[in-house]
């Protein structure tokens, strides 16, 4: 059904939703069709790994996938892609724990000799953005929590 959709819309919405399964394995292999162009065209590939990170389950296995896989994606798609932006503030849009602070930071260091082209200033602000959540958590995590128990009296 999606590989015969003849409107980019109607693609889209099944790319989508593809996306929303809670089988990490489905998951794992939807990730995999991104980086094979007869299975997902080059240029919806990052927003399907995009569309897999916005799913629960989909986050870490998106988030993993885009670390291992890339030296490979960005050889593929050339620094001058103006999808790294997207596709890495997409993955690490949620992030709000110290590990994953640990984990982007590490990233950036593992692979500052490929570079992130248009992704740089993304990376920078996805660690802004970790940063701030953690920060935001640990000044209302209690607070919120509280309040949820009193209303559920």
């Amino acid at each position: 059904m999606f590989k015969n959709a003849s409107i980019a819309s109607e693609a889209d919405k099944l790319r989508y939703a593809l996306a929303c399964t809670k089988q990490p394995w489905l998951l794992n292999r939807y990730l995999e069709y991104t980086l094979d162009p007869t299975k997902i065209r080059k240029q919806d590939a990052t927003s399907t790994i995009v569309y897999v990170a916005r799913n629960v389950v989909g986050q870490t296995l998106a988030w993993d996938f885009l670390r291992e896989r890339w030296e490979y994606i960005f050889t593929q798609y050339g620094s001058s892609s103006f999808s790294f932006a997207s596709l890495i503030s997409g993955v690490t849009k949620r992030f709000s724990s110290k590990f994953e602070l640990q984990q982007l930071q590490q990233f950036m260091k593992d692979n500052e000799n490929v570079g992130f082209g248009s992704g740089a200033l993304a990376l920078e602000q996805s660690v802004a953005s970790t940063t701030a959540n953690l920060k935001w958590l640990a000044e209302n995590k209690e607070p919120v929590l509280n309040w949820f128990i009193s209303q559920s009296k």
